[in-house]
């Protein structure tokens, strides 16, 4: 497998990441001025954006060894259900069979990757019947489930957008799972050892 890879997720990661308070809390963190990260730049038309910029892995004096630390230090506590009940408004809505619902956009956008919407409850991990009832609109997969399902198809970044604005939810920048996935989808990495080794990385749970 390519280091570059590696240093690219690397290298992204250090650049997305927001949760400023575990960074702040690492051994080689060190302050970091506006002034520092705008160096030639407008300070009045670019400050704005350099306050929130300072912040970041990626503008630190030993960036590679935060990094380090960091990946050292996260713990992946992460736990959600794959999916969670409709409000009573939607599920009456799927119970007639409105059109325009998170479940008919999932079936239609895995077709449109050639695969059967129906049958892929094993492959994603969940039970058939809960499945079945993401698909009639009865139940919202939760994000993690979405995940799942982006890179089991490799999913194109808009088709993976529009799936997610469905079902109200969002990429999370200061949870470290939710940037790998960022840069997966985005930089269309599908092959199933690079997601591995993605996850293998940050020290998470795989999700596939």
């Amino acid at each position: 497998m390519s280091a570059d890879f590696i240093h690219d997720l690397n290298e992204y990661f250090s650049k997305k990441y927001v949760n400023f308070d575990l960074i702040s809390t690492l051994p080689s963190y060190e302050s970091v001025t506006i002034s520092m990260v705008l160096k030639n730049k407008n300070r009045i038309e670019e400050g704005e954006i350099a306050t929130n910029e300072v912040r970041k892995i990626f503008y630190q004096p030993n960036a590679e060894q935060v990094l380090t630390e960091l990946k050292e230090k996260y713990v992946d506590n992460n736990f959600t259900f794959s999916v969670r009940v409709s409000p009573l408004r939607l599920r009456w809505k799927a119970l007639f069979r409105v059109r325009g619902l998170h479940g008919s956009l999932i079936e239609k956008t895995i077709a449109n990757y050639g695969e059967d919407a129906k049958a892929l409850a094993p492959r994603l991990g969940v039970d058939e019947k809960v499945w079945t009832d993401v698909l009639k609109s009865y139940y919202i997969p939760e994000k993690v489930l979405l995940f799942k399902l982006a890179l089991l198809l490799g999913m194109r970044q808009d088709d993976f957008n529009a799936l997610m604005q469905a079902c109200g939810a969002y990429y999370n920048m200061e949870d470290a799972r939710d940037v790998v996935v960022s840069y997966l989808i985005a930089y269309r990495v599908f092959n199933p050892e690079m997601i591995a080794a993605a996850f293998d990385e940050f020290h998470m749970r795989r999700i596939l």
